[in-house]
């Protein structure tokens, strides 16, 4: 969202949450901005009929509710529908709209295959880490038997989804197939990162980084210093600092305050981390269509 909006008609007394992102919007900006930055949801789908029922009832724009309505059918442009809903509020000038629905268009002429990999690499944005994986998946399906740097990004992404989720050994897998794809020394150093925390051997990670893929000294000597400087950056972080507390509430006898305080963390990070294996199978199925294959 942009850093300000200005709202100048009704404001909902009741958010409205898109289901792909968790984001709320109470206004008919703050939709109009949404959308105009998430048309890569709307490819092969159009907004949910709860989403045209929220501008009826909680901003009032019944006219806008209408026109919607009749343009809700699969025979209908989807161009149209949207086209419709930005001009109704005045909230982009004409120039934007056409530029918006440009993009859209060029989005739409997208090959399928880059069009996942932009909805997996959204929802991971937004910490929807299971969703992201079946996307990357389909991904690689319409990609076939090519391979480079864009089946290397797509492995690349995929390790980080599985990261995410603790599934540390198929993201190990993944960043190496992103290197040997792609060559980016990042999908290498992110698998000797990963080396190092579930093994916590930092030489051992060095040797099998050296010998496996012929890696340089130079490299090596860097990505020590990338890691060291990600691990000093961890140290001020907030969970560093709430693992502190718990130290300290520890030292100091304090043991029935420190079991509460850790209960309390742990279902922090259970909150946290539901959002990472939510998996929303109706979204999976119509954001982009699974039967076509690529001409």
């Amino acid at each position: 969202m942009r850093e300000t909006i200005v709202c100048i008609g009704r404001i909902g007394e009741k958010e409205y949450r898109f289901p792909e992102t968790e984001v709320s919007i109470t206004s008919y900006e703050e939709l109009c901005y949404y959308l105009s930055q998430h048309m890569i949801c709307y490819l092969h789908t159009l907004p949910d009929d709860d989403l045209l029922i929220y501008l009826k009832e909680e901003l009032g724009l019944d006219k806008l509710y209408r026109q919607l309505i009749k343009l809700r059918s699969p025979q209908k442009d989807q161009m149209k529908f949207f086209a419709t809903l930005f001009r109704e509020g005045n909230y982009y000038s004409e120039e934007e709209i056409r530029t918006i629905l440009d993009q859209y268009r060029s989005l739409k002429n997208l090959p399928y295959s880059r069009q996942y990999k932009m909805l997996g690499d959204l929802l991971l944005h937004y910490g929807k880490a299971t969703m992201a994986i079946e996307h990357y998946d389909e991904a690689m399906k319409h990609l076939g038997e090519t391979e480079g740097e864009e089946l290397g990004n797509l492995y690349h992404n995929r390790g980080i989804a599985h990261a995410r989720l603790f599934r540390f050994e198929d993201a190990k897998i993944d960043f190496v197939k992103a290197y040997q794809n792609n060559g980016d020394e990042n999908s290498l150093f992110h698998y000797f990162c990963l080396m190092v925390f579930c093994d916590g051997d930092m030489q051992g990670a060095i040797r099998e980084v050296k010998e496996s893929f012929q890696a340089s000294e130079i490299m090596l000597d860097s990505f020590e210093d990338k890691l060291a400087s990600l691990m000093e950056e961890q140290q001020y972080t907030e969970d560093a600092a709430k693992y502190h507390k718990l130290v300290y509430l520890n030292l100091n006898g304090r043991k029935e305050d420190a079991r509460y305080y850790f209960e309390s963390m742990v279902r922090q990070q259970q909150s946290a981390f539901r959002r990472q294996l939510e998996s929303d199978d109706r979204l999976v199925i119509t954001n982009l269509p699974e039967s076509k294959e690529e001409e």
